[in-house]
């Protein structure tokens, strides 16, 4: 999408966004743009039920302290991790009080546009 943006008639939109992105280039390090209103829109709800993903909750965690959690299988896809930790309600209801963070390689945040969508689902 961003090589048809810069070979095409709008390769200024190009130009600004690479601009943006130079300036901006530390954002994934500092903790991302958590957005509300990508992490509850109603195609994770379908996402879910497609592959189903479900979190069960086997103890309290308090959130006082800082966790770290593991998931598997992993890999290039990690729908039930991104399912879990980075759409909807889920983990909020059953961990009242912590904030997840989904950890990727560093390599996705130098993919124009992807790394604005990742950074305000929660990484």
């Amino acid at each position: 999408l961003f090589v048809l943006l810069i070979l095409g008639n709008f390769w200024f939109l190009g130009v600004l966004y690479l601009v943006w992105l130079y300036l901006d280039w530390e954002t994934p390090r500092a903790g991302g743009r958590r957005s509300q209103w990508v992490r509850n829109w109603t195609v994770w709800n379908y996402f879910r039920e497609y592959f189903p993903i479900q979190l069960i909750k086997t103890s309290d965690l308090d959130p006082r302290h800082n966790y770290l959690l593991g998931f598997h299988p992993h890999g290039v896809l990690v729908a039930g991790a991104f399912g879990n930790f980075c759409t909807g309600p889920s983990f909020k209801n059953l961990f009242p009080g912590l904030t997840p963070y989904l950890h990727i390689m560093p390599i996705w945040f130098g993919c124009p546009f992807f790394r604005e969508y990742v950074m305000s689902a929660g990484r």
